[in-house]
């Protein structure tokens, strides 16, 4: 799992709005802190960091993330789901991505 500075004590990778999440496979939320979709199961965690702010949600609840979502300082934004296929691959779509303001 790729791991980053910018998250002390996580396993969350250190991306942006403009990276490719090809090479990025599961990424497992450990500990979540809110519940997003108000089921009453803690599902998401957030970090808002100088750069950016980005949300992790695990909606079905395996301990893996499904969606993460990131809004940078200068408005460019993007969002991912992740994808598990029959043959046992993975991936992570990008569902969505521009510059607020536009």
């Amino acid at each position: 799992m790729i791991t980053s500075g910018e998250f002390p004590g996580l396993d969350l990778p250190g991306i942006d709005a403009s990276s490719s999440l090809d090479d990025l496979g599961a990424v497992e939320l450990q500990h979540p802190t809110q519940d997003i979709d108000g089921d009453g199961t803690l599902d998401t965690f957030s970090t808002t960091g100088a750069d950016a702010m980005k949300v992790w949600t695990d909606y079905d609840h395996d301990g893996i993330a499904d969606h993460v979502k990131i809004v940078e300082k200068d408005g460019d934004y993007a969002a991912w789901e992740f994808h598990r296929h029959p043959d046992g691959s993975s991936e992570w779509v990008r569902t969505d991505q521009g510059k607020l303001g536009n």
